[in-house]
């Protein structure tokens, strides 16, 4: 069963998975949902290699038959891990099996998936506006942890702090596809100015054009930026966008029931670009990180305002279907890893997977101011697998708990791409999904 844009009822339902079925093989769009058990965009293959990275057995593995059954157990044994992990959370390991079936006679109706209910959080007032005009939710959702360098108690938030860009583990040469090798980041090139989170009646996207206004955050003072060195301030010259925002859509649901109305929520980040990235976007040569996204920054992008079935929106435009995902240059990145697992019990087969990369292709949209001063990126986690859906579902009770540090990039491939570089990074602490979001229709933007 599959849950389709617009509409609502059965025979929209029935209209929707025709549509679905009988679209054109290279389709750029089609339904929100991943009917995927276990494929992309979430169990991304590289985040299944990167398990036993340096091991020299995988040499021959992209060339030959046995590469899918590998990976084919490698999904299997986390998918078994995981329902065992379920089973014994709702029901105890005696009684799972009766409690599975369950009574006979049960109807449909009274097991489909519903949404749950939703606490409104209006306003926090924390933390200060970025001027005037600017939308009523921007810095009041959740604080800036005040101490650089720490981290708040477990359980304590929600909170965000800034990202240095460190510790991630990154492609490095030479011969990545194989040796396969991973080296520590050691910076970025853009730097958080905010975190939000927020969520209305329908899904959120385009955030800058209609739940922004078209505001953006201030560039830093001339002292912050030139740290010592001949002031430098972002121009349309920079051949990079000043500003990146990053909107990561979170549903309620795994979607499996096609008459829930899921608006989910979204964390919305705010990045502004670095002194240090400026100056290197301009030479003849910058580093591999930075001219990767200067590639990826001229590529093909929705315009704002702009139809949302524009081709060129999806970061799916961007995917050469010749080439396997893991190898192509140029594809969007994130990275998410936690940094207190022993504070959260989960199945110690996702461990594994911490801090590991997901593409995102299908899920993705892209749009870019026409004036270059901003990037928008959405990731719509509806667009995942089955799985990864009922595992954030499963499990979003832990996040208040967690501690992330998220990182985006550009994924390289040859050594002349490599080591790759953090684009934007950002911590976010014991946030709660549920409770923390602030509703856009309880408060009206405060225009200046």
């Amino acid at each position: 069963i599959f849950r389709f844009r617009g509409g609502s009822g059965p025979a929209t339902a029935m209209s929707g998975i025709l549509s679905c079925l009988l679209r054109p093989k290279d389709s750029r769009s089609c339904c929100d949902l991943n009917a995927s058990f276990c494929g992309e965009d979430a169990f991304y293959r590289d985040a299944f290699y990167d398990c036993e990275e340096g091991n020299k057995s995988h040499d021959t593995l992209f060339a030959s038959a046995r590469e899918q059954a590998r990976l084919k157990l490698r999904k299997g044994h986390m998918v078994a891990q995981y329902a065992a992990f379920e089973l014994e959370r709702k029901t105890g390991v005696r009684d799972a099996l009766s409690r599975c079936v369950g009574p006979a006679g049960k109807s449909l109706e009274n097991g489909m998936e519903s949404m749950p209910s939703l606490p409104k959080r209006l306003s926090s007032g924390r933390g200060p506006l970025l001027g005037g005009g600017t939308p009523a939710w921007w810095r009041r959702t959740m604080d800036e942890w005040p101490e650089p360098g720490t981290f708040p108690p477990t359980g304590e938030g929600p909170y965000w702090s800034i990202g240095s860009g460190e510790g991630f583990m990154v492609r490095d040469g030479p011969d990545y596809k194989k040796n396969r090798h991973k080296t520590k980041s050691i910076d970025s090139m853009y730097t958080a100015v905010s975190c939000d989170a927020i969520r209305g009646k329908e899904k959120l996207t385009d955030i800058i054009m209609k739940h922004a206004h078209g505001r953006l955050p201030p560039p830093p003072s001339v002292s912050e930026s030139s740290q010592g060195k001949a002031p430098l301030e972002w121009t349309k010259n920079c051949n990079l966008p000043r500003v990146i925002c990053i909107n990561m859509m979170m549903p309620y649901t795994t979607g499996v029931n096609p008459m829930a109305r899921d608006s989910g929520c979204s964390f919305v980040g705010f990045f502004h670009i670095t002194p240090e990235t400026i100056r290197e976007a301009m030479e003849k040569e910058p580093r591999p990180g930075v001219r990767l996204f200067r590639e990826f920054w001229e590529g093909p992008a929705g315009t704002p305002n702009g139809p949302a079935t524009d081709p060129n929106r999806s970061l799916l435009a961007r995917v050469d279907s010749r080439v396997k995902k893991d190898q192509q240059r140029g594809l969007f990145k994130v990275i998410a890893h936690c940094l207190n697992p022993e504070d959260v019990s989960v199945p110690s087969k996702l461990h594994d997977h911490n801090g590991k990369p997901c593409l995102i292709t299908k899920c993705g949209y892209i749009v870019k101011d026409p004036n270059l001063e901003w990037l928008e990126i959405g990731i719509d986690v509806r667009g995942f697998n089955l799985l990864a859906r009922k595992m954030l579902c499963s499990l979003r009770h832990l996040l208040p708990r967690t501690k992330i540090h998220y990182g985006f990039l550009i994924q390289g491939v040859e050594d002349e791409d490599l080591p790759e570089g953090i684009l934007c990074d950002m911590f976010v602490h014991g946030c709660d999904m549920m409770r923390d979001p602030m509703e856009l229709d309880a408060e009206p933007a405060q225009q200046g």
